[in-house]
């Protein structure tokens, strides 16, 4: 074992004798060293990236590291904003009658230290299937050409079909994911960062209301990226880094005008940029961005699902949100039996009125599996995330092979586990899956049909 493995497992044995120390406080006391705690043990998993060498992109983009600084850089944030009440008031009195802080608290603290120990397991798991449509072997300038001619249309035509709703996004972006891996292959870095920011801006532009999908293509392209590069500390990746921080956030904010957030009525982007400084000076600010960041609803309900399992006010699932993706296709309206999802059944117990008109408020991947298995669920943590972990290690094997192309879906795999992390729910992340896939390979035939007839 090298020095600097050593080292690495020092860091690990650090987090995990930090993670229980909340079952050891008072719940008034745990509840004041809530912002301490997240901030303590996110510092230590940054101090553990950079016991890595060769590897630090590889890590820092794994699904264990994505889900876990997620949870707490979202829970240090938030329970800063509502302990000082920079919340929408009507998030505050469920938060005002929380009493289990320190076993809360363990249980993420220690639950995040199983998804960490999962990356260090090995998983090999290898995509080799015989492709009938090889996008490799089509004419690479058809292909783009051809894509691009599609992305467009698809964006123009979207407007006319709003009753097929989420198909048309996931569409654009099977789209876009293919233009992307292109670029990527393709064209030199000042092209394809110009070529990328495009993509986005499109997006943003012809799609108000699908901000999320804009911003998680982000992950994709950082994922093709660091391939090429090293992570290290120095002026240019600091300077490129918070551009790309800049410019998630900007456009957040003018996608947050553009929904009427503030109360300005702006019809276009360029009318919304000409109000992004009365946006941040406005009172409600500050409450506002962290709703739209989903920040304050993630960390008041994700925290809330375990509070009514304390209480008694629900009881565990036992695995019936993770079965739930089986039973899909069986209408509810005749299969009764049919398991319910977490968000529905959180949502259901937490504002039954709302979820009847259609709504549902986000529980986290790790508030999922402790509201299915309880104390059970560290060994269900580290089943799926070691499984997720292995998903992502063979991806950039693809990447690296320069055979990621043939695999976009795996790439949207990686995109959506984002929505998976923040609380859409197992069942939202397959069904987004298999239809993107559907359309992945509907669209490569289109394309090898195209590319016979036009020779």
């Amino acid at each position: 074992m090298t020095a600097r493995q050593t080292n690495k497992y020092i860091v690990l044995f650090l987090i995990g004798i930090i993670s229980i120390i909340p079952i050891f406080l008072s719940n008034n006391i745990a509840a004041q060293y809530e912002f301490s705690n997240y901030a303590i043990l996110q510092s230590c998993l940054f101090w553990l990236l950079f016991k890595f060498k060769e590897d630090r992109f590889k890590f820092l983009l794994s699904p264990s590291f994505l889900a876990v600084s997620y949870l707490n850089i979202n829970f240090l944030i938030g329970s800063w904003v509502f302990k000082n009440d920079l919340v929408f008031t009507r998030l505050l009195p469920d938060y005002k009658l929380w009493e289990y802080a320190a076993s809360r608290m363990f249980l993420f603290n220690t639950i995040n230290f199983v998804i960490i120990i999962s990356y260090f397991l090995r998983l090999n798991l290898r995509f080799n299937f015989k492709e009938q449509v090889n996008l490799n072997t089509i004419n690479q300038r058809f292909l783009f050409q051809i894509t691009l001619v599609s992305f467009f249309a698809v964006l123009i035509a979207a407007p006319y079909l709003e009753f097929i709703g989420f198909y048309i996004t996931i569409l654009k972006t099977v789209l876009a994911l293919i233009l992307i891996t292109y670029a990527f292959k393709t064209f030199k870095f000042a092209k394809r960062s110009f070529f990328y920011l495009l993509i986005i801006f499109i997006f943003v532009l012809f799609s108000v209301d699908s901000k999320r999908e804009a911003i998680f293509l982000v992950l994709p392209i950082i994922l093709l990226e660091s391939s090429k590069y090293k992570l290290s500390i120095n002026f240019k990746q600091i300077i490129i880094f918070s551009g790309l921080i800049f410019s998630i956030f900007y456009f957040i904010i003018i996608m947050s005008i553009l929904r009427n957030y503030g109360g300005f009525k702006a019809d276009n982007f360029l009318e919304a940029t000409t109000y992004v400084d009365d946006y941040i000076k406005s009172k409600n600010f500050v409450a506002g961005f962290m709703n739209n960041l989903e920040i304050s609803s993630t960390y008041l309900h994700s925290n809330n699902v375990i509070e009514y399992i304390k209480k008694d006010k629900i009881d565990f699932a036992l695995g019936e949100t993770i079965i739930k993706p089986l039973f899909i296709i069986l209408p509810r309206k005749y299969f009764v039996f049919k398991p319910r999802s977490a968000i529905d059944i959180y949502t259901t117990k937490h504002d039954d009125k709302f979820r009847n008109r259609g709504g549902s408020f986000p529980v986290s991947v790790q508030s999922e599996l402790y509201l299915n298995f309880g104390y059970l669920s560290y060994i269900f943590a580290l089943i799926f995330f070691t499984f997720f972990n292995g998903v992502y290690k063979n991806v950039l094997n693809l990447i690296k092979e320069n055979r990621i192309l043939n695999y976009v879906y795996l790439l949207y795999t990686y995109e959506i586990f984002l929505a998976l992390i923040r609380g859409s729910g197992l069942d939202i992340f397959t069904v987004y899956t298999i239809i993107f896939i559907i359309f992945f390979f509907i669209y490569k035939l289109f394309l090898k049909l195209s590319y016979v007839f036009i020779k």
